[in-house]
């Protein structure tokens, strides 16, 4: 076989250390777990979708076992925390917010 670049470019190429572009901060995804009770979960989940549109959205909706409560996990872009977190403050009486992290 004939190869037009050499193995040992090849091999220089596969090592070279290619600055690393990070992401705007308002493109990170983030994550953020939420406790709240049964009752509560259509009224978050309208809060925060109606106001945040594209930017937010509900992964996973967990029943947490031997009590009324429901674990959310929202992701949503790094611009929409501090609306996020207002709508959901404003939305239930009672609550747990989760730590904030990178969305998987």
């Amino acid at each position: 076989m004939i190869y037009s670049i050499s193995l040992a470019r090849r091999a220089a190429i596969a090592r070279a250390v290619h600055p690393a572009r990070g992401a705007e901060p308002r493109e990170h995804g983030l994550s953020l777990p939420v406790v709240v009770e049964e009752r509560d979960v259509l009224r978050v989940r309208r809060a925060v979708i109606q106001t945040t549109g594209g930017m937010v959205e509900i992964v996973r909706c967990v029943p947490i076992r031997k009590t009324t409560k429901v674990r959310l996990i929202i992701e949503f872009q790094a611009g929409a925390l501090d609306e996020v977190l207002r709508r959901i403050l404003q939305s239930i009486e009672a609550g747990e917010l989760g730590r904030v992290g990178f969305a998987p």
